[in-house]
């Protein structure tokens, strides 16, 4: 009773503190000093973020989330997210979200409050208790290291094991949404499983959700990437846009009518894009003279255009590029659904997909078929 009583004059105290919204996020951290600053982020959405400083022993944030706007958050103690407890990851949607932990960080932090918030924890209870999946870390820590000593053979022997643990927390994730079709936080779990799951059962699991477990950020960005996905098939007409050049000319995908060509997301910070390049180049450079061309569309951010200008230099990459420089919110990125990079599209003349993501010798083997 006592303990129930702290917790409550704790939460109307430093509620006393809290800037305007409707959802309410209270932390009580017992070891937790005052003046740490907290930062919270919106994955995707509005991508709403702020900052407060901690009192003693917790903080609060309230945030407006409108109807149809739940998302996931990640909140953090600091800001460089070496620790793994220094930070923890929420679905907040209607109801408020009570945080207790023991220690200064987030380490055992347990979740109360609104129905998102009960059901957020069953899932991770459910999550951390399995047997299998506990042994993760500690073979994932391995794996790295393995990697770094360059032992490969003892690292495919491990890689055998984290795939068994990947195939089941993907049986797990997918049975906890079989059971909570009705629940939000469904839709935040099957935006982390997504991933792990074909074309055909990635519909058919959005499907199974209930309306009030769509109404929010992560299902309408799944059900958005399912429509693309239909309308960027190959065989399908590639979605026109405009976007401005480097030198801020208004570029669209319909002036390359005629042409084969390259749609190419990537981004100057992204260092799998940057590898790829050279292979774009060199198929650049062996058929620009048969009809064909490249169109890069950069996820660079805000800050970023001289990174992109310098990487573009650097790289060779002597065709059209065009960025809003709006990072992962690229408003074409948006359109075409990309959520990593780098991805491709290869179009014909007449402006009709015939590729995706081509890479290395499959780009070539491609462009020597169409352009023989």
């Amino acid at each position: 009773m006592i303990k129930t009583l702290a917790s409550v004059l704790f939460f109307s105290m430093v509620a006393a503190f809290a800037q305007a919204g409707n959802v309410a996020v209270n932390a009580s951290i017992k070891e937790l000093p005052a003046g740490k600053w907290i930062y919270y982020r919106e994955q995707g959405g509005n991508e709403k973020q702020d900052s407060v400083q901690s009192k003693q022993g917790g903080f609060t944030f309230n945030i407006d989330i409108n109807e149809g706007e739940g998302n996931i958050y990640i909140f953090s103690i600091g800001k460089d997210f070496k620790d793994r407890n220094s930070y923890i990851v929420l679905f907040l949607d209607n109801g408020n979200v009570n945080i207790t932990a023991d220690s200064a960080d987030f380490e055992g932090a347990k979740l109360s409050g609104g129905e998102s918030a009960t059901d957020l924890q069953a899932y991770n209870d459910e999550m951390a208790s399995n047997e299998t999946l506990k042994t993760a870390p500690a073979l994932y820590a391995k794996a790295n290291e393995l990697y770094k000593q360059g032992d490969t053979t003892a690292l495919a022997v491990i890689e055998k094991q984290l795939d068994i643990i990947d195939s089941v927390r993907t049986a797990l994730n997918k049975a906890w949404i079989a059971a909570n079709t009705s629940s939000p936080v469904s839709a935040y779990v099957l935006a982390r499983l997504k991933y792990s799951l074909s074309d055909s059962d990635l519909v058919a699991t959005y499907n199974s959700l209930t309306e009030t477990s769509t109404n929010n950020f992560p299902a309408k960005d799944i059900k958005h990437g399912i429509d693309v996905a239909s309308l960027t098939e190959i065989g399908k007409p590639a979605l026109d846009f405009t976007q401005a050049d480097t030198a801020g000319k208004p570029v669209s995908l319909k002036d390359f009518r005629g042409h084969f060509v390259l749609l190419d997301f990537w981004a100057s910070w992204c260092g799998p894009c940057r590898a790829e390049n050279p292979n774009v180049v060199a198929a650049f450079n062996k058929y620009k003279d048969k009809n064909f061309t490249v169109l890069s569309v950069s996820l660079d951010q805000p800050t970023g255009k001289e990174k992109w200008m310098n990487a573009i230099h650097k790289d060779g990459l002597t065709w059209t590029h065009v960025s809003d420089l709006k990072f992962w919110s690229n408003a074409v990125a948006k359109k075409y659904a990309i959520e990593s990079i780098p991805a491709n599209f290869l179009i014909d003349p007449n402006g009709i997909i015939i590729g995706k993501d081509l890479r290395g010798e499959d780009l070539e083997n491609k462009l020597e078929e169409v352009l023989k």
